[in-house]
């Protein structure tokens, strides 16, 4: 079965088609079956697939089910690459939400990696309508978490939602990543977790994990999202699997999951979820 990129999505590339095949040719299953480090068999038999608490998950899912009824249009101020889906800067509410929100499952699989590295100060470039951060904000050790929004209209709409749900220990900021990443990180000596979800090209999505990388210690783990999205995309990913501070990295498709462990072998693996 294809990931959501497909089935979910009106509208996929060919890139993406030829993307997804070759992963599907490498990819394997969740289960851990030919995997020998017992921390990473540890992580995909047991820590990826534990339940999230079903009153929370209940709550951000009615939230997703609000906005994908609502029609209304907005103003987005787009710093990014765009959207492939949505043309120009005015956009209905409900396509924004199934066009660039955090799915269900990768917002499972986000949750349960925070709780796993036991993740208290995590970072996320791209609050969208905040569907992402919520599900990372519930993971269990999350003490705070900073959100950085470009657009102030999708800003204010995921600040509204956070109070609204009781998701306290987040924190909305709105100002382009260039500027409030810097002052951010000058407030922190480490990254738990950082997750990478917006402006998605390679210059700048290098240009974040560049910045990001002194803070990142043993046990922290960089997510980046749409990592097979584009050609810019991929050829960024690969430049994070080679740097040399990167041992494991682990390409679920719709997203790439990077580790720092020093007792880990460097070895790439795509794996289904």
């Amino acid at each position: 079965m294809l990931p959501r990129i497909v089935f979910l999505r009106p509208m996929v590339t060919i890139h993406n088609i030829l993307s997804y095949l070759r992963w599907q040719a490498q990819a394997r299953d969740r289960q851990g079956h030919r995997v020998h480090s017992p921390f990473l068999y540890e992580l995909i038999t047991n820590q990826l697939h534990r339940k999230i608490k079903a009153d929370w998950v209940t709550k951000v899912e009615q939230y997703r089910k609000q906005l994908l009824t609502d029609r209304r249009t907005i103003n987005v101020t787009d710093y990014g690459s765009g959207s492939q889906f949505d043309k120009g800067n005015t956009r209905r509410v409900r396509d924004i939400v199934r066009h660039s929100s955090t799915s269900a499952r990768d917002g499972r699989l986000l949750s349960n990696l925070a709780t796993a590295m036991q993740c208290r100060n995590i970072v996320e470039l791209g609050t969208n309508l905040g569907i992402g951060a919520l599900y990372l904000a519930h993971s269990a050790h999350c003490q705070k978490l900073i959100t950085i929004e470009g657009c102030p209209t999708l800003s204010q709409m995921a600040a509204t939602a956070f109070k609204q749900l009781g998701a306290n220990n987040i924190t909305t900021i709105n100002e382009r990543f260039e500027s409030a990443l810097p002052k951010v990180l000058s407030e922190m000596s480490t990254i738990d977790l950082l997750f990478i979800d917006g402006n998605h090209s390679y210059q700048p999505t290098m240009s974040y994990f560049a910045n990001c990388l002194p803070f990142a210690g043993n046990d922290t783990v960089f997510v980046i999202d749409d990592i097979h999205k584009n050609a810019e995309m991929e050829r960024a990913w690969h430049k994070i699997i080679e740097n040399e501070r990167v041992t494991l990295t682990l390409d679920f498709y719709t997203m790439g999951v990077v580790f720092f462990r020093s007792q880990l072998s460097r070895q790439t693996i795509c794996l289904r979820y």
